[in-house]
C-alpha cells in the first residue's frame, strides 16, 4: 500500500520547510513533493499522482488559479482535489475565480495544524469520491451510449415482427432493473414512463406510484422552475447534467445528481444518484469558513466582511457593541478549558437573546464578542447592552460541580456619519469596554477566588480550621524570622491558598483514605502547577505564585514539580513546607490518626537538611518548644 502523497506548489522555501515539518510530525507516513512554479508543479503531479495538491496563492494568485484550471481540464488530473492556500484578507473575487477554476477548498493563513490535517483528510475522501464518480460516470456514459444505440436500433426495426419488438422491450426492462443507480425514462414533459428498483429506493415511492408522477413532482418547490428549464434543455439540446434538491415520499429532502439524454422525440433517459452526503459536507465546510466552531457565532472573517457590507449611507446609524467575558484565563487554569468553553457558549447564548433579526453576533477574539446593529441609534444600543449586562449578572451555573457566575464587560459606540470610519467607532467601543472591565475585573476575580476556596474546602481535606492553624503558625514563625510586614502578609496568604490548585484534582483522589496508586499520585502532583497558573491570572495572588508552585519542593532537591534544592527554593515556600507538614502530622487525616506534637517535632528535626531548610527548621523547633 503506497504512502499518502501531497504535492505542494510554493516558491517560498521557508513555507515548504514549515509545511514539511508539520506533516512529518502529524502524518509521518506521508510523502511530500514540492515545486516552485506551476509548470514544474504540473509535471510533478503527472509523475507522482498525488492524493492532494496544495497551491500557495500568495506570490501570484492568478498563476495559482490558472494552474488549478489546467489540472481540472486534464482528465487524468481532475480527480485530484486542490487546496488553495490564501490569506483571510483575500477578496471575494479571488475566491470566486478560484472556485470557478476548480479549487475544492481553501486554507487560510496562518495555517493551523488541526485545520490543515482535517482538510487533508477531507480532501483524501474527496479524491476517493472523485475516482468513484469518474468510474461511475464512465460506466453510465457507456451504458447511455449502449442504450442509445439499442433504442435507435429498436426504432429502426419497429416494423419488424412483434416478437422481435417484445424481445427488445424485455431486454430493455432487464437492463433498467439491474442498473446500480436510479434509472428514469420519461416523456417530453417529464412524466415517468419507466423506472427501475433503484429509482423507487431513491424516491420512496413504488413503481406504480412513480408512473403516475413526473420529475416536477419529485423536486422541492424551490427547484420546480429549474426542473422546467432542465426538461426544456433535454428536449432542445438533447443532454442534461444537473443537481437538484428533491423530496422523498416521507418528506425527507435529499440532493441528487441527474444525467439525462434525449433518446428520441418524447423519450428521455436519465440516471440519478444520491449526492446528499457530498453536498452536506460541502455546506459544512462553507459553514465552518464563516462560523466559530465552539459557539456557533460568526467568526472574525465574516464580521469584517459584514462591516464592509454595512458601511453605506442607507444603514446609518450603525452601532457596535463589544462584549468581553471576564476571567476566562482563570477559569481555564483552575477548572480546565472544558469549563471555559462552556462559559463562552453560555455567553454567546445570552448575547444572542438580545440580537434582533438584522443584527449580527460574532466571536472576534478568544473571550470577546461583537454585535453589529444596523440602523440602530446609540440610545437603542445602550438599552440592548444594558439588557445583556443585567442578564449576565443573573446567570449562574454549575460546571464540573463548581458554582460559577458569569461576568462580562461591555462597550458600545455608534457611527452616525458616512465620513466616520468603523475603525474609529470600534476604538471608541473598545475604550468604553476596557473602562468597564477595569471596574469589573478585580471584583469578579475576588469573588471567583472566594468561590474556589469555598469549593476547595468542600471537596478536600483542606478545612477552614486547617487554614486558621497555618495562619497562626505563620505569624509566629514570621515574627521569629523578622520577615517584616510585607513578607508576613504574603506568608499568611500563601498559608491560606497554597493548595488552591487542588480545585482541579478529582475529589475521589483528594479524600482517598488509603495510599494513592502511581496514576493517582501523578495526578495529585499536578496541583502546584495548576495553583501557579491560577495565581498568575490574579493580580491579588501573583505575589505568591512562586510560593504556590514550590511548596512541595525539598531542601535536598527530591521534591516536585521542578526538583529545586536549597536556597533556590523561594523562602516563603520553605517556611510553609515545615508549617504545613507539622499541621498535617498533628491532625487527623483520612489515611491515619494524628501523632503527638513531640513525635511530629522529632520528625521535623530528623528531616532537617533533607526535606526541610535546616535554619528554618531550627527556628520552628525553638518557637514551638517555647510555645509548649
Amino acid at each position: 500500500m503506497r504512502k499518502f502523497r501531497i504535492v505542494l506548489v510554493d516558491e517560498n522555501k521557508a513555507n515548504v520547510a514549515s509545511f514539511r515539518a508539520v506533516i512529518d510530525n502529524a502524518l509521518p507516513e506521508t510523502e511530500v513533493f514540492s515545486a516552485s512554479t506551476g509548470s514544474i508543479g504540473i509535471e510533478l503531479i503527472k509523475k507522482t499522482t498525488p492524493d492532494v495538491i496544495l497551491i500557495d496563492s500568495e506570490q501570484s494568485p492568478k498563476d495559482a488559479i490558472k494552474m488549478s484550471q489546467i489540472m481540472k481540464e486534464d482528465k487524468n488530473l481532475q480527480i485530484i482535489p486542490v487546496l488553495l492556500i490564501t490569506d483571510l484578507e483575500a477578496d471575494l473575487k479571488l475566491r470566486l475565480e478560484a472556485i470557478k477554476a476548480g479549487v475544492d477548498a481553501f486554507l487560510f493563513k496562518p495555517l493551523e495544524e488541526t485545520i490543515l490535517l482535517t482538510q487533508l483528510k477531507a480532501m483524501a475522501k474527496v479524491r476517493e469520491r472523485n475516482i468513484l464518480i469518474l468510474k461511475n460516470k464512465a460506466k453510465l456514459e457507456a451504458l447511455v451510449k449502449l442504450r442509445t444505440r439499442e433504442l435507435r436500433q429498436e426504432i429502426k426495426e419497429r416494423k419488424k415482427s412483434e416478437e422481435q419488438l417484445r424481445e427488445s422491450e424485455e431486454k430493455f426492462r432487464i437492463y433498467i432493473e439491474k442498473a446500480p443507480i436510479g434509472v428514469f425514462v420519461a416523456d417530453g414533459l417529464g412524466r415517468y414512463i419507466e423506472v427501475n428498483q433503484k429509482a423507487c429506493e431513491l424516491t420512496g415511492y413504488t413503481r406504480e406510484e412513480l408512473l403516475q408522477l413526473s420529475i416536477l413532482d419529485y423536486l422541492t418547490p424551490d427547484y420546480a422552475k429549474l426542473g422546467l428549464v432542465g426538461i426544456n434543455e433535454l428536449n432542445t439540446v438533447g443532454f442534461l447534467d444537473a443537481e437538484y434538491k428533491v423530496r422523498k415520499k416521507n418528506g425527507q429532502e435529499n440532493w441528487i445528481r441527474l444525467s439525462g439524454s434525449k433518446i428520441s422525440d418524447g423519450c428521455i433517459l436519465s440516471f440519478c444518484s444520491d449526492i446528499t452526503e457530498q453536498k452536506e459536507r460541502a455546506l459544512r465546510i462553507e459553514y465552518l469558513s464563516y462560523h466559530d466552531v465552539l459557539t456557533g457565532a460568526y467568526n472574525r472573517a465574516f464580521y469584517e466582511e459584514a462591516i464592509k457590507r454595512l458601511d453605506t449611507e442607507q444603514q446609518l446609524p450603525v452601532s457596535i457593541i463589544l462584549c468581553d467575558f471576564n476571567g476566562l484565563k482563570m477559569i481555564n487554569d483552575s477548572l480546565g478549558h472544558v469549563a471555559g468553553d462552556k462559559m463562552l457558549v453560555e455567553t454567546f447564548r445570552i448575547i444572542s437573546k438580545f440580537a434582533r433579526d438584522n443584527d449580527m453576533v460574532a466571536r472576534v477574539g478568544g473571550d470577546e464578542f461583537a454585535i453589529l446593529l444596523p440602523k440602530t441609534s446609540n440610545k437603542e444600543a445602550g438599552i440592548i447592552a444594558d439588557g445583556i449586562l443585567k442578564a449576565s449578572k443573573k446567570y449562574k451555573t454549575s460546571i464540573l460541580k463548581h458554582s460559577l457566575t458569569l461576568s462580562v464587560s461591555l462597550g458600545y459606540a455608534t457611527k452616525t456619519k458616512q465620513s466616520e470610519s468603523f475603525a474609529f467607532i470600534t476604538k471608541l467601543a473598545e475604550d468604553n469596554m476596557y473602562r468597564h472591565k477595569l471596574v469589573e475585573r478585580n471584583s469578579y476575580h475576588s469573588s471567583f477566588l472566594e468561590s474556589l476556596k469555598t469549593s476547595l474546602f468542600e471537596r478536600s481535606n483542606e478545612t477552614k480550621e486547617h487554614a486558621d492553624r497555618l495562619l497562626d503558625l505563620s505569624r509566629k514563625i514570621a515574627k521569629e524570622m523578622n520577615l517584616g510586614a510585607e513578607q508576613t502578609d504574603k506568608l499568611e496568604l500563601l498559608a491560606t491558598l497554597h493548595d488552591i490548585g487542588k480545585i482541579s484534582i478529582d475529589k475521589s483522589i483528594l479524600i482517598k483514605p488509603g495510599k494513592l496508586n502511581e496514576e493517582e499520585w501523578l495526578e495529585m502532583k499536578k496541583h502546584p502547577g495548576i495553583g501557579y497558573r491560577i495565581a498568575m491570572a490574579s493580580k491579588d495572588l501573583k505575589p505568591i505564585a512562586d510560593g504556590i508552585l514550590c511548596h512541595h519542593e525539598r531542601w535536598d532537591g527530591k521534591g516536585y514539580p521542578q526538583g529545586l534544592s536549597g536556597a533556590d527554593i523561594p523562602l516563603l515556600a520553605r517556611v510553609l513546607s515545615i508549617i504545613d507538614a507539622f499541621d498535617a502530622m498533628t491532625n487527623d487525616r483520612p489515611y491515619r490518626k494524628a501523632m503527638k506534637k513531640e513525635h511530629a517535632l522529632s520528625e521535623i528535626k530528623l528531616n532537617s537538611g533533607t526535606q526541610f531548610d535546616p535554619n528554618i527548621s531550627k527556628i520552628f523547633l525553638n518557637t514551638i518548644a517555647v510555645a509548649n
